[in-house]
């Protein structure tokens, strides 16, 4: 099997779970430590392909299993926010840069005229969001790589230069006896 079909299985794993535990409601008040989902996502599919890998892991190794973790996992984050974005109207995104923009004093009235008149577009939510799930999918991208670098660190106890595999030690061949002289 190729090395993208070996990162796919663990990458998929860690990116379901960041971006599950990441649209719960509740549970993803975690992520503002330091996006720790996205990270914890990183580590379990680094552990994932280490345990998985007949060979030394490497970071070379460990970062497009991070990016592929975040992206995947901001594909799984987007399927579950995205329906609730359009239950809502997206109408929260603008109530809160609306509020955001009231409690902020010393805003050039041009700036709140210009946010004004984005917020009544129509579609302005929309794209609010999309520019939302782009940077979702940066930040998401960088941290799961920081997760799988981690996660490699910890979890490789493999040395460079070792065998891939845990072999027996090297026994030489035992010859067979001399046939029998008559």
């Amino acid at each position: 099997m190729n090395e993208e079909g070996r990162m796919l299985k663990p990458a998929l794993i860690g990116g379901v779970l960041l971006g599950i535990l990441s649209s719960l409601p509740v549970i993803s008040i975690f992520n503002c430590v330091c996006c720790a989902w996205v990270v914890a996502g990183g580590v379990l599919a680094a552990y994932l392909y280490v345990k998985a890998s007949p060979v030394l892991v490497t970071l070379g190794r460990a970062v497009p299993l991070g990016l592929l973790t975040g992206i995947i996992g901001t594909a799984i984050s987007a399927l579950f926010l995205i329906p609730l974005h359009f239950l809502t109207g997206g109408a929260g995104v603008l109530e809160q840069l609306q509020q955001a923009m009231s409690q902020m004093p010393n805003v050039p009235q041009e700036t709140r005229q210009m946010l004004e008149s984005l917020a009544s577009r129509e579609g302005a939510s929309t794209l609010i969001y999309a520019f939302g799930l782009i940077f979702m999918l940066l930040i998401y991208g960088l941290f799961a790589m920081a997760g799988s670098a981690i996660g490699v660190a910890i979890f490789e106890k493999r040395k460079p230069g070792s065998p891939s595999v845990d072999l027996p030690p090297y026994q030489p061949p035992v010859a067979p006896p001399p046939p029998p002289q008559e």
